[in-house]
């Protein structure tokens, strides 16, 4: 009889730690789908980040190729901020989006919230850089991504 109740006790005690094992591999597998969404997520936003950024750039790319030097540069103010969260139809009407961007002048793509700004510099009678700035918010942390371009007097 006493032979048995150590069986049992043995028997009890195996699916307790196989039990345990069980949890600690199922917590594991958790922990690390929970870290794969997050970087998913945050990967997503990075890549419309650049996206939208590169929209922006793009503006200025081709405002420069259609418009004469005068025509492209003249519009612009040296060390100003440009609040793009819808590309406007022209750099001649870019100065209606001048300061940074308030609160509610944000970018929406997907289901983020971004904030769009150009800031130029002018380096020279004929060269100048455009900045374009994207700022989000993910979760309590600050993001920021830029993409910058010289442009000159050809």
């Amino acid at each position: 009889m006493s032979n048995m109740n150590n069986q049992r006790a043995s028997t009890l005690i195996e699916v307790l730690v196989a039990i345990s094992v069980i949890v600690v591999v199922l917590t594991a597998i958790s922990a690390m789908m929970s870290m794969s969404i997050k970087l998913a997520d945050n990967n997503e936003k990075k890549q419309l980040a650049l996206q939208k950024a590169e929209e922006a750039m793009e503006f200025f790319r081709k405002e420069r190729s259609i418009n004469s030097w005068h025509g492209f540069s003249n519009p612009l103010e040296d060390e100003a901020r440009y609040c793009i969260s819808s590309l406007p139809e022209s750099v001649a009407s870019l100065s209606a989006k001048l300061g940074a961007c308030a609160e509610t002048d944000v970018l929406e793509a997907a289901r983020y919230k971004f904030k769009r700004e150009a800031v130029i510099n002018f380096t020279g009678e004929n060269n100048l850089s455009v900045q374009i700035n994207l700022l989000w918010n993910d979760g309590n942390q600050a993001q920021n991504l830029s993409l910058e371009q010289s442009f000159e007097n050809y």
